[in-house]
This record gives structure tokens, sequence and C-alpha cells, in this order.
């Protein structure tokens, strides 16, 4: 295969030279680079112009990425994190730990002390865990942030990453069932980010990280509760950047949102001890390990950028399903449908 690769470019070779003996030929060459060129250059031009637009260092998501100088001194941040006693939000939990951050940790189930993926950090490692319903009153809340602001301190990190999914179809789910996925995937990050946005505006600095998922752009069978939540997540994301910049003039304040494919979290229920063939059928691809995606949100909110993760990073193109012709868009969600007619049985958090 090598011997063959080599002969290749070699008859590449002597055809470009022969072209450049030519007025022709020459022109071509020259056209042909400018055009490869350009291609190539194309993602680096979008990569500086979407940092400038979100307000990162120029070079954020580049090899020469550097830490934001305003979130060089974790020594004075607080990060808060909503559904953190498993799944993606333990990890979130322990990598911040493990890197002497202050933590606030949110859910209304209290860790297990052990486990496959390690110990849970307690409060001698910085990490201040409360049990809290999400769904709970107003006054609750403001009870709870109080409670938080007082012994713990003001939060400059928010991530809303708790979530909920029970892989019903529209008639099989009961209304409790459905307001519960909305009051704890949609609303809830909207009235914890109410509660401590007002601090990271007057300071100017913050980060507010939203947990979304692939189904803000693909809405399948036995899925629709779960992806109106995630698609108003998107929404809620793209809505609060701008009121940063145009109403509260704080463009300082960093937001990302992450959209995981299917990740191997108690959400998925059963399915998430499912083999590796069984899930990469049904999963169309297998399911993503949890720390691939915790470890990258903790990254970006370490480095201090804004921006939107897709993970893996190939479905970044799932945001284009929209703009195709609607019998492409039909066919590509009834291939999800075929492959996972159940696609969450009934599990809790991320």
């Amino acid at each position: 295969m090598a011997g063959l690769n080599f002969d290749i470019i070699k008859r590449v070779a002597a055809d470009a030279v022969q072209a450049a003996n030519s007025p022709s030929g020459r022109s071509t060459l020259v056209t042909t680079a400018a055009v490869v060129l350009g291609l190539a250059t194309i993602p680096c031009v979008n990569r500086l112009a979407s940092n400038y637009s979100l307000g990162n260092t120029l070079f954020a998501s580049t090899p020469l990425a550097s830490t934001a100088p305003e979130w060089s001194d974790w020594s004075k941040e607080i990060v808060l994190i909503t559904g953190g006693s498993s799944g993606i939000g333990r990890i979130m939990v322990q990598e911040f730990a493990r890197r002497g951050v202050k933590l606030v940790v949110l859910d209304r189930q209290r860790p297990l002390e052990s486990g496959v993926d390690g110990p849970f950090p307690g409060p001698d490692q910085g990490v201040h865990f409360y049990e809290f319903d999400l769904t709970a009153p107003d006054s609750e809340l403001e009870t709870l942030a109080a409670r938080i602001r007082r012994e713990v301190g003001e939060p400059t990190v928010v991530i809303n990453n708790a979530g909920i999914g029970h892989g019903l179809s529209l008639l099989e789910a009961t209304n409790d069932q459905m307001r519960l996925v909305f009051a704890i995937n949609a609303i809830a990050p909207i009235r914890i980010t109410r509660e401590f946005l007002p601090s990271m505006i007057r300071k100017k600095h913050g980060h507010i990280v939203n947990v979304a998922s692939m189904a803000s752009f693909v809405t399948i069978a036995s899925n629709v509760d779960y992806s109106c939540t995630k698609a108003g997540l998107l929404a809620f994301h793209e809505g609060l950047t701008q009121e940063l910049k145009h109403r509260y003039r704080a463009p300082e304040i960093r937001t990302t949102i992450v959209h995981p494919h299917f990740v191997k979290t108690p959400l998925l229920g059963a399915a998430a001890t499912d083999s590796d063939a069984t899930n990469s059928a049904r999963f169309q691809g297998g399911l993503l390990d949890a720390n691939t995606v915790a470890i990258g949100v903790v990254n970006q909110v370490l480095a201090g950028r804004s921006g939107q993760l897709f993970y893996p990073p190939k479905f970044a193109s799932g945001t284009l399903i929209r703009a195709m012709p609607t019998w492409l868009q039909e066919h590509i969600r009834g291939t999800f449908a075929t492959v996972f007619v159940r696609p969450m049985a009934m599990g809790e958090k991320k």
C-alpha cells in the first residue's frame, strides 16, 4: 500500500512539473493552489470570527489557545452544578475538585460516597452538597440561594446539567411525567440562572453553561417532550447571550451550550448497561463515555471560553438538518426512530 501511494505521489509530481512548463499549465496550477489554500483557510477564518463574536481570546479553540486572563485565578471562583450526584455531573464535580475549584452541588439524590469512577469529594476538598428538588417553589429556591451565599459564597459559574427523560410516546406519557420533564430540563435552568445572574452582571464576570443534547436539532418518536425541552434550552442559551450583550451590557459573561449524542449515563436506564455491539447498532455508532463530555465541559470552563460544544464533534453537522429538504429531514429522523424505538428506559440525570 505504501508503494502504491508513493507511485501516485510521483505521478502527480511529474504531472505538476510538466504543467508548469506551459503558460496554460502554470495558470491552472496557480488557480488550483489558490482554491486549495482558500478552502483550507475558511475553517480558520470562521473560528477566528466566531471567537471575536463571542468575546473569546482570538485563538480560543485553536492550538494557540490560552486561558482568558480574567479566568486565571480559580481560587476566587465558585462553580455550581445541578444534577451533580451521578453521570456527567458527578465526573465534572470530581474533575473540578481535583483542580482545587470550590463547588456547590445541587441534586435531589445524595451522591454515593464511592463508585466505579472513584469517591465523591467532600467539604474538605471544597465540595458543598445541597439536597434540593429543582421543581421546588420559588420561595425554597430563594432560601437555598441565600444559604449558599452565606455558607459558600456567590457562584461565578453555573452549570445547568440536570436532566430527565422517559422514552414514552405522547399518548403513553402522563401529564405529570411531561410536566416534570419540562420543569427539570427547561424551566429549572432558567430559574437557577435568574437567581445567580444579577451578581455576575454587577461584576461583569461569570459563566453560564447549559447541557442540552443533539435532540435540540433532531426530534424522533418516543422522545418528543425531551426534544422540546432541549430545543428550548438552545433558545434560552441564544437569548441569554444576546441579552447579556445588548440589554445588560455585560458581554464579558461567558455562555456555553453542550450538545452530546447518546451518553452512557443513568438517563438511558437499562440501555446504558447493554453490550457495546448492541448499543453500536441502536445508538448510531455506540454510546459516548460520560468522561468525554464532562472533561470537555470542565476544560471549556477553565479556559474561560464561550461556545457551542458537540460530542462527538462530527455531529456539529447535525445543525444543518433543518436547512435540508423536508424529505431528507424525515428520512434522517426516521432512521433514528427505526433503531431507537424506546430511546430512554426511564432514567434520570445525565
